[in-house]
């Protein structure tokens, strides 16, 4: 590694310690107390994963400001719904999935010639009851593990292309160069879709997959520790008797959105959502 790819691979690992470092930000505040809770007496915890570096080493980057930047007309923006999940504890949880069980992640690929709208849906119910209907399920029928179930894999995935049915809750923008829309261009068409997980292979992942080949790394996971049993409906019922299950982690809009608000405040990339819910549709 020669030193002007040293000092840029510095200069990029030291802007994300930056942004983690002030991750109270107003620009994702709001979410905070809602996505981090220490360890509890029933034992749940929850956890946003942070990464390592924010942009990778050979990112098109600002030398003087270190943000990203493009080609005139390129652009990848990050289209996001959250569900407003409570993670404050496995109560709240469980039932603010109750409320609103649905959230999502996709994307929209610019160039100066076109606008491509696309993302990665599943969990249709279609063969198999939805991961929060077959977990509310397996609680009712006393299963020793009902939260096993989110570890299953569905095969309806599929590949969504245009607008989805509800609007994002928020919208960021990133300018990139050609090539780099030719490489997300090339994966999104060649990746398959029919599976779709919780814990993988969700809208989530494949949206963080073309941020990657953007150059650029998203904070998006979380880490759940489950308690052995926790209050629904009233009555507290089994998460888990096998400890396999005791710790969950997987992509969610959620912790998406918090990072992606962070950034927009920071001047990486930039909010677009209100220019995206003034298009017509």
């Amino acid at each position: 590694m020669n030193s002007k790819t040293t000092a840029r691979v510095y200069q990029t690992c030291l802007l994300a310690v930056t942004i983690l470092l002030t991750g109270v930000a107003a620009g994702c505040a709001y979410h905070t107390h809602r996505l981090n809770a220490p360890i509890q007496p029933d034992g749940w915890s929850a956890q946003p994963i942070s990464i390592m570096c924010r942009f990778a080493p050979d990112a098109d980057l600002d030398p003087a400001t270190g943000t990203p930047v493009g080609d005139e007309g390129y652009y990848l923006y990050i289209l996001n719904e959250t569900a407003n999940w409570d993670y404050s504890d496995a109560t709240s949880l469980v039932f603010s999935i109750w409320l609103r069980p649905w959230a999502h992640s996709w994307l929209i690929l610019e160039s100066p010639q076109d606008r491509l709208e696309f993302g990665h849906t599943g969990d249709f119910g279609q063969t198999k009851p939805r991961y929060h209907e077959g977990v509310f399920q397996k609680i009712r029928d006393g299963d020793p593990n009902p939260i096993a179930y989110l570890w299953h894999t569905m095969s309806d995935g599929q590949f969504q292309i245009g607008k989805p049915n509800r609007p994002p809750t928020f919208v960021w923008r990133m300018p990139i160069t050609r090539r780099r829309y030719q490489l997300i261009y090339d994966h999104v068409m060649q990746r398959k879709y029919d599976q779709f997980g919780i814990r993988t292979n969700n809208c989530t992942d494949m949206v963080i997959e073309a941020a990657s080949l953007a150059g650029v790394n998203l904070i998006h996971r979380i880490r759940l520790t489950l308690p052995p049993e926790t209050k629904v409906w009233g009555r507290m019922r089994r998460v888990w008797t096998d400890p396999q299950y005791r710790i969950l982690e997987y992509s969610t809009p959620e912790v998406l959105e918090a990072d992606l608000r962070h950034l927009a405040s920071l001047g990486i990339g930039s909010d677009a959502t209100g220019w995206y819910l003034a298009l017509k549709r």
